[in-house]
């Protein structure tokens, strides 16, 4: 039976976790495609590097303040319609997009955008808490960990096919009808889906739970490393999004070659990135603890950034190799520390508080970061002074996990009794 259903219990888990992961993998699509197309707008000096990096920047902060928002709302709301319409929205403003070559319109949009894709991530994973068991439930954050970069994937492909034939503002238009459409499979295909009454009965029971609010929840994530944890999660954040935002750039800068090259080349750190969640698996079944398992990851991330520095422009293969490490090992925290660690607190009814707020952090913490990217990249010393900050974070990374560690062992001994 599990054979039939990708190792799922039944049929309507495996659906669910099906249009769960559709839904979550087009609002890459719908946010990667800025990526894609910043090289175009900096040789064609549509904007500066300061305003593309904070344009991206808004995007950022807005989506990590939505993340705190929905995480806190997606506790007591409408799962489903949340998704929709963050889904729909997002598709609007990429759509608009292409009528936007102003750069004040162009910041407005791209910051809704980003809050607009908010609405996603928390309220999925308060359908996994509230949908799976624990087991099942691991094994959906997993899974869902390859909407990032087969996302990214899509997203560079259809650019790439897009800036073959026609204008960089096409590509927005390209991507934003891709999220349409998967807004309304999503709405649909969830009609029956989900059983409302069972998820009001749940969320009934575990209102005494979120009642003691703020304080309660903030000493829960203090006692378990979580609060701590924030900073790593920036880093990851900062590390997996900022360096593919600024591949295409790089290779375009560095090696001179040309925007649909560029992104070709990139397309090949996502082919790579998919394997980076079941490499985290695999480790995390040895250690027993997603932090011990994070700190790896970013170890080698750090290594990897050396080389970059000292060798990656010397060699387009050298860089490429290693900025596909770095990815993969982002990817890899990415799925221990965004999803799995918030899924630890099923019992706690704060799944999408907790996930929300995490996933806020990493992206705010990652906006902060890319403006000064942004800022570096024009400054003397550019892409040297860039690759220095990236190292100096991976190396505070593994520090502070360090001191992470046993606080998540114990709360995870807690959970199991």
């Amino acid at each position: 039976m599990a054979q039939n259903h990708f190792g799922y219990k039944n049929k309507k888990d495996f659906y669910t976790f099906l249009l769960c992961w559709v839904g979550y993998f087009s609002t890459y699509v719908g946010r990667l495609n800025y990526s894609a197309v910043m090289p175009e707008l900096q040789s064609g000096q549509v904007f500066s590097d300061s305003r593309i990096a904070s344009i991206s920047s808004a995007f950022f902060i807005c989506y990590g303040v939505g993340q705190f928002i929905s995480g806190i709302v997606g506790d007591r709301l409408d799962t489903r319609k949340m998704v929709f319409w963050g889904l729909l929205v997002s598709a609007v403003c990429n759509g608009f997009l292409y009528f936007a070559p102003a750069y004040p319109l162009f910041l407005l949009l791209w910051a809704l955008n980003g809050f607009a894709q908010s609405l996603v991530w928390s309220p999925i994973l308060k359908i996994a808490s509230l949908n799976f068991d624990a087991p099942t439930r691991d094994k959906f954050g997993i899974d869902m960990s390859t909407t990032v970069p087969i996302g990214t994937l899509l997203s560079y492909a259809l650019s790439l096919v897009t800036l073959v034939f026609l204008p960089w503002n096409y590509v927005f238009l390209t991507c934003g009808a891709f999220e349409g459409i998967v807004a309304l499979i999503w709405l649909f295909g969830t009609k029956n889906l989900f059983r409302s009454k069972a998820e009001k009965a749940e969320t009934a029971k575990q209102a005494p739970v979120r009642a003691a609010g703020f304080r309660e929840t903030a000493k829960l994530m203090a006692s378990s490393g979580a609060l701590l944890l924030m900073i790593p999660i920036v880093i990851q954040g900062t590390l997996k999004d900022s360096v593919t935002q600024w591949v295409p750039t790089f290779f375009a800068s560095t090696f001179g070659s040309k925007t649909t090259f560029s992104l070709a080349l990139t397309m090949l750190l996502p082919i790579v990135n998919v394997t980076g969640a079941y490499f985290a698996k695999y480790l995390n079944r040895k250690l027993h603890n997603e932090i011990t398992t994070s700190l790896v990851f970013f170890s080698i991330a750090a290594v990897f950034l050396l080389l970059l520095k000292f060798a990656g422009s010397k060699s387009i293969v050298l860089s490429l190799v290693s900025m596909a490490a770095v990815t993969n090992c982002m990817f890899a925290v990415n799925v221990m520390l965004i999803t799995i660690v918030p899924l630890r607190f099923s019992k706690s009814g704060r799944v999408s508080t907790i996930g929300g707020l995490l996933n806020a952090v990493a992206y705010i913490g990652c906006g902060g970061l890319n403006l000064l990217a942004g800022m570096l990249l024009e400054a003397e010393l550019g892409w040297s002074a860039l690759f220095w900050m990236w190292i100096g974070i991976a190396v505070l990374a593994v520090l502070i996990s360090l001191v992470c560690i046993p606080m998540w062992k114990r709360f995870n001994k807690a959970q199991e009794n």
